[in-house]
């Protein structure tokens, strides 16, 4: 089963949260990623992220912690159909988010190795090890000032200005090779925050045996 880019949802707010939006999944051996931005002084955390309630866990080598801060968390075998995501922070928070499935994930090993990247310039980038069968998905802050446009061969999934109007978050996803640069353009130089992560198709192996498990071709 290929790996595959399933649905994708964003927002924006301003507050103690927590922050809730919906997001809906489908399809076999799905994984769910979601992506968070903030922009606010040294020290705020994400303390919790739930998707129907069930806890999300942090990308290891995925977070930046700072005046821009991006984390990514996921979840394998989210719920299908339309639930909420929900996003808790420890103190008042400009932030944005956005969440993006697959299908035809691995479901006991579906990332490579995270990177993230910090600069001032008006190119935002970050590069990852991965294989020409996966798929990277990358999420970033950028002050907002100037027009901001998605890198080649890169699919933009969200890009929006946040509610107070300070920052611009940004997402997209990429097909996988030796080595992938996520990479964006912004008009301006501007301080950035990117990370971006490998996602890894469900093993041949393991679509066998849950062909076997379900019958089938029996």
């Amino acid at each position: 089963m290929a790996l595959a880019f399933d649905a994708v949802a964003s927002g924006q707010a301003n507050g103690t949260g927590p922050f809730t939006f919906s997001h809906t999944t489908s399809g076999a051996n799905r994984l769910l990623v979601v992506g968070i931005l903030i922009h606010a002084g040294g020290g705020l955390t994400v303390t919790a992220v739930t998707y129907n309630g069930v806890a999300m866990t942090v990308i290891p080598s995925s977070e930046v912690i700072g005046t821009y801060a991006v984390s990514m968390y996921s979840l394998i075998a989210p719920a299908s159909g339309t639930n909420t995501v929900s996003i808790s922070v420890s103190s008042n928070a400009e932030i944005g988010f956005g969440s993006v499935s697959f299908t035809g994930a691995d479901q006991t090993t579906p990332f490579g190795t995270a990177n993230t990247a910090t600069g001032t310039s008006t190119t935002p980038s970050v590069t990852v090890s991965s294989a020409t069968d996966e798929i990277v998905m990358d999420t970033g802050i950028l002050f907002h000032s100037g027009t901001l446009s998605v890198g080649a061969n890169q699919t933009s999934r969200w890009s929006s200005i946040s509610t107070g109007g300070w920052v611009k978050h940004f997402g997209s996803t990429e097909p996988g090779d030796t080595s992938v640069t996520m990479s964006w353009a912004n008009t301006t130089s501007q301080g950035w925050a990117i990370a971006a992560v490998p996602v890894k198709p469900v093993s041949t192996v393991s679509t066998i045996r849950q062909l076997c498990l379900t019958g089938v071709g029996t």
